[in-house]
């Protein structure tokens, strides 16, 4: 039996499942004591605000990883409609699966980071009606937000093809595609 591109995206997006799964568990085990400090404390609301989302980024993390490990079949026919290309037909085609497979770790890990942000917009929401600065914070709110989104805009691009990247790689190729 010939392994397709298609078969091998599927195992990648199994694989990103996994590795996004040990990265929840790493994060709910760092978020954990912080959340229990918290216990007992006179805290604003904003502050367990926080601390819930602190905890549902990797939460978010694991599900998206139980998501892609559990086979996405319908997604993978959507997002690989070249099904029956032989895997190792051509370098294009070990091209354009590494493409969307990396694709698919930016959009994966972009999206949770979006809570992690929303998190510091709560905090410098909090405290600049207080009349404290909170001017670093916001630095940092506007320079995540831009990696994030520019992450997640990249991601989907190469995901849904990535023709760009794929010319610029096989520039000056006479061949359509490059046999391996």
């Amino acid at each position: 039996m010939k392994m397709t591109a298609s078969d091998l995206f599927a195992a990648g997006a199994r694989i990103i499942g996994i590795l996004t799964i040990i990265k929840g568990i790493q994060v709910i085990i760092m978020s954990v004591p912080s959340l229990f400090m918290m216990f007992g404390q006179n805290s604003p609301e904003w502050a367990a605000v926080q601390q819930l989302i602190t905890i549902i980024y990797p939460l978010a993390l694991i599900l998206i990883g139980f998501y892609l490990l559990a086979g996405i079949p319908e997604r993978i026919k959507k997002l690989y409609p070249e099904g029956d290309v032989p895997a190792m037909e051509s370098s294009r085609t070990v091209f354009k699966l590494a493409m969307k497979i990396t694709g698919m770790v930016l959009v994966v890990y972009a999206l949770p980071e979006l809570l992690s942000i929303f998190s510091n917009a709560l905090y410098i929401g909090y405290y600049q009606g207080m009349g404290i600065n909170t001017s670093d914070q916001q630095i940092v709110v506007a320079e995540r937000t831009l990696a994030t989104l520019v992450s997640l805009l990249l991601g989907f691009y190469l995901l849904y093809g990535g023709r760009f990247f794929e010319r610029l790689a096989f520039k000056g190729s006479d061949d359509e595609y490059t046999t391996i």
